[in-house]
């Protein structure tokens, strides 16, 4: 999760914000209602095969069939992504883990929860 949260960080993301992304349905006002209907939709997506019509309508009053597309797209490939590193375990860069599991550094410390590390992560 420690790169998830300084790209989060990176485009302006709250550390509440970042506390709430795992959740299926985020708090009241934790986000706008268009970033609220983008984190269920990955959750969603990320969780489950199909996107019920009331999740899709909610996008649609949101962002126009392009965006749309894009975000399916960027959800998708992020998902790839990340069943490969929970397959492999690989591993993160020192210097990144370091300094977002410190605290001390412009990133502070990661609000998600980190999955077991293992030692060396298997290899592709």
């Amino acid at each position: 999760m420690p790169t998830h949260t300084m790209l989060g960080r990176s485009v302006g993301l709250s550390e509440d914000q970042l506390s709430h992304l795992l959740d299926r349905v985020p708090p009241e006002g934790v986000y706008t209602a268009k970033e609220a209907a983008l984190v269920r939709y990955a959750r969603v997506s990320s969780e489950t095969i199909a996107i019920d019509d009331e999740l899709y309508e909610e996008l649609a009053s949101h962002y126009e069939r392009e965006a749309l597309l894009e975000i399916w797209a960027l959800v998708g490939v992020s998902n790839m992504i990340n069943r490969f590193h929970a397959t492999f375990h690989t591993d993160v860069d020192k210097e990144v883990l370091d300094a977002v599991e410190a605290g001390d550094s412009e990133f502070g410390a990661c609000p998600l929860p980190s999955p077991a590390a293992t030692q060396g992560g298997r290899r592709a």
